[in-house]
């Protein structure tokens, strides 16, 4: 999945274009006028006009939202959690999860898609890609009315290329995983295409299937693309299909990025899980964020790390971990170029951290930037929670985060980071500790500023007494406590008491 946070997008309102802010993901979403006032698409203007609430649903007042302000509206209007609840289920029994044949997979689906719960050991439920050579197919995908400028070549150098940094991006997608994993991941992509589909792009925005159905039948029928070079584990199942549409993304319906679930057999090979985005109108677009962001739900079978505001029993809107992992929303990050490492939380849970450097050894400790091969941890006296201790200063691909110094996490892999609540019962499975006492993220202020990461500090810098504290999730003393942090560098200094 790909959540969108208050991004101004533009979209076609009758005769002209129209920018709103946005929040949400393909399953749910709420747009607004760039001063605040909810917008919904109405069906009969065929325009987005002011929205307002009938029984706690939004509907259209009939008047254009980028006209005069009806009478009586009031800025930022949000449905009702029941009404919410039951739109997504109707966008979730259209996707591909609602047809996921293994029943290992379904059980992690009981209000719906991939959820921000990792049932599987803190991961997805289903079987990982994450380590050695993975191949993956990418299909680049015209419509009717839609072309591109992007070549095969294009998307070739941003998924493989060794010395990736075109329009400013960090580097390809291989690289990035290469890097992560600490080269235990080698995984690079087959291009082909562009192959056209029939109908224009509106049509795919709302059909259950047809996309990637019509796209596969395509490769499969038509240009004779044998599937079985794309199954690594030799399980008769494709490893990773990536599908790239020409214009720019669509935040609607059927075409937003996502991450889902489609099974058909050709000839003895089946689909699986699928990742889906755009190519973008011309080469200046293509950036690696969002590509990543899908590969590591398709690949390693990680969890979300936001709050989408309405799964795992939770309708209060936070903003989880922020841009300060990948799988939060850190894929945004520099337009998508840049986007943040993914966590050591995650990086641990899926055996990319050769080495564990136990904090609950008292002493002095150097933290280093960019050692994703490590994992700096202190466990608790609860199974499965535990503290990790990060360095994140502003260097390589930390460079456009608003904060830089010390992170430092509290996990716990049965967590949800739907959960802002903070108790032992509702809580994240990876929560940043901020610095700056404000509890942004979990109030949904921000998604991350400056004052999130501790830089340096004298003395006691975090304990059972301090806010934020090392205290475990029931409120017990973890006897966790670091004083004496160095500043924000590629080594930062602390000493763990």
């Amino acid at each position: 999945m790909s959540k969108i946070v208050g991004e101004i997008l533009t979209f076609p309102s009758g005769n002209e274009n129209i920018k709103l802010r946005v929040f949400g993901d393909e399953f749910y979403a709420r747009r607004e006028s760039l001063d605040g006032y909810t917008a919904i698409y109405d069906n009969n203007l065929e325009k987005y006009c002011y929205a307002k609430l009938d029984n706690g649903k939004l509907v259209s007042t009939g008047e254009k939202i980028n006209g005069p302000i009806p009478s009586g509206i009031t800025p930022h209007l949000k449905e009702v959690p029941e009404v919410i609840k039951e739109k997504f289920q109707q966008q979730y029994e259209n996707s591909g999860y609602s047809n996921i044949e293994d029943i290992n997979l379904k059980k992690n689906t009981d209000d719906g898609v991939n959820k921000t719960k990792g049932d599987n050991k803190g991961l997805l439920t289903g079987d990982r890609s994450s380590e050695g050579k993975v191949l993956g197919l990418t299909i680049l995908v015209e419509f009717s009315d839609v072309s591109t400028t992007v070549t095969s070549q294009d998307v070739e150098q941003m998924l493989n290329g060794e010395n990736y940094n075109e329009n400013g991006n960090y580097c390809s997608v291989k690289k990035y995983f290469n890097i992560m994993s600490n080269e235990k991941l080698e995984y690079s992509n087959h291009v082909i295409g562009p192959i056209k589909l029939p109908h224009n792009r509106d049509y795919y925005m709302n059909a259950p299937f047809p996309f990637v159905e019509e796209a596969m039948n395509i490769v499969v029928n038509d240009l004779k693309i044998d599937l079985s070079i794309y199954d690594s584990k030799r399980r008769g199942i494709v490893d990773a299909i990536n599908f790239l549409y020409a214009g720019q993304t669509v935040y609607q319906g059927k075409l937003w990025p996502h991450n889902s679930y489609f099974s058909k057999d050709y000839n003895g090979i089946k689909t699986g899980f699928y990742m889906l985005s755009s190519l973008g109108r011309n080469v200046s677009d293509i950036s690696i964020g969002t590509f990543c962001h899908e590969t590591g739900h398709l690949l390693c079978r990680f969890p979300d790390l936001y709050d989408y505001g309405n799964r795992d029993g939770d309708y209060v809107d936070s903003e989880g971990i922020g841009v300060y992992c990948l799988m939060g929303s850190g894929n945004h990050l520099n337009k998508g170029r840049t986007p943040s490492p993914i966590c050591a939380y995650l990086r641990d849970l899926v055996g990319w951290c050769d080495k564990e450097i136990n904090l609950n050894n008292k002493g002095s400790y150097t933290i280093k930037h960019g050692d994703y091969n490590t994992v700096n941890k202190y466990n608790t006296s609860k199974e499965n929670e535990y503290f990790i201790v990060e360095n994140r200063a502003s260097f390589d691909l930390d460079s456009y985060l608003p904060s830089s110094g010390l992170a430092i996490y509290h996990c716990d892999i049965k967590g949800s980071n739907e959960w802002q609540e903070d108790n032992l019962a509702y809580h994240y499975q990876c929560a940043l500790l901020q610095s700056d006492r404000n509890l942004d993220l979990e109030r949904n202020v921000n998604n991350g500023d400056k004052g999130d990461l501790f830089g340096q500090g004298n003395g006691i810098v975090l304990s059972n007494s301090t806010i934020p504290s090392s205290k475990e999730w029931d409120g017990s003393d973890s006897g966790f406590i670091i004083s004496n942090t160095s500043e924000p560098n590629i080594n930062i200094k602390i000493e763990v008491l």
